[in-house]
Parts: structure tokens; sequence; C-alpha cells
């Protein structure tokens, strides 16, 4: 799945056809991202670098919540 979507991000990256609007969106992300605009191949080596293991430690550090979350509808009996 992480390669399908690396390949997948290349390819929307890379190959869609570029207005002069959509180039100087594309720079003001990356403007506002990293402060100034990425090479290609700078973006490429990035999208390369991630795998499973940092998806899942990026998943595990924004997503998981410790806290336990309740919603209920009705009579409440025994509810904590």
């Amino acid at each position: 799945e992480v390669e399908r979507a690396k390949r997948d991000l290349k390819i929307a990256l890379f190959s869609a056809p570029t207005s002069a609007e959509a180039s100087c969106a594309e720079l003001g992300k990356q403007v506002l991202a990293y402060g100034r605009g990425l090479p290609p191949a700078e973006m490429i080596l990035r999208i390369e670098a991630v795998d499973a293991e940092e998806v899942k430690r990026c998943a595990w550090k924004y997503l998981n919540d410790a806290e336990v979350a309740v919603t209920a509808l009705g009579p409440l009996h025994g509810m904590p």
C-alpha cells in the first residue's frame, strides 16, 4: 500500500498539466511548509524516504488517543 501511494503521489505531482496558476499555488504551498521551493529531485527523495514503519510511527503519534470518549442516548443506567 505504501509503495502504491508513493507511486500515485509522484504521478499526481509530476504528470499533471501545469498552468501558471497551478505552479504558483504549488510553490506557495512549498514555501509555507518548508520556507522555500523544493526542486523536483528533492521532492522525489522525500517521497522515497517514506516506508511502512514511518507511516505507522506517524499514525501512532497523531491518531492514537489514550483518552476514551463515549456517546450515549437514552437511559444511562450503569454508565460511569
